[in-house]
């Protein structure tokens, strides 16, 4: 069937009028450079790290890892912490130095509640509970164990404090 292809630029005709403009050689040449880059070995890597953290976190009753038992991306855990807002955890963590998201990263900021775990079909009270934890190609160890000492410490300050896991409930 014809399909009418719109233009993403305007101006010249390029492509059949399909783009416009000249390629942009310097950032293909970039993109070209950033594949070269890329180590082979880096997910493996970050699969042993995010490994390690989600171990430490699952020792602890309730908690859950969104998504372990499926294939997926080697540097990102989703974290649910029953009873404990995902914002509250986000805050807490944050003012320890340490950034973690919650909602998918296209939502970054937004304080709505996943609408990928909802698709998902998880619980909104575990949904509203639950962190994203991405590492990187300059994460470490060390860095994975701080934010392990942060999470116990958030974990420490609201364990037992009534009215959090209403409150979860109540943001989505």
């Amino acid at each position: 069937p014809d399909v009418e292809l719109r233009p993403l630029l305007r101006g010249g005709g390029q492509e059949r009028r399909a783009r416009a403009g000249t390629e942009n050689l310097p950032a293909a040449m970039g993109f070209a450079a950033a594949l070269e880059a890329i180590d082979p070995a880096e997910p493996a890597r970050l699969a042993v790290l995010r490994d390690r953290l989600e171990e430490a976190v699952m020792a602890h009753r309730g908690v859950s890892i969104l998504g372990r038992d499926v294939p997926r991306l080697a540097n990102t855990s989703c974290i649910a912490l029953p009873g404990v807002p995902a914002e509250l955890q986000v805050m807490r963590l944050d003012l320890e130095g340490i950034a973690v998201g919650a909602g998918s990263a296209c939502s970054s900021g937004k304080m709505a509640g996943s609408h990928v775990l909802a698709a998902m079909g998880l619980p909104r009270e575990i949904a509203a509970c639950a962190i994203r934890v991405s590492l990187g190609w300059t994460s470490t160890e060390a860095e994975v164990e701080a934010f392990l000492a942060a999470w116990e410490r958030l974990r420490g300050a609201v364990s037992g404090r009534p009215g959090l896991a209403n409150r979860a409930a109540a943001t989505t």
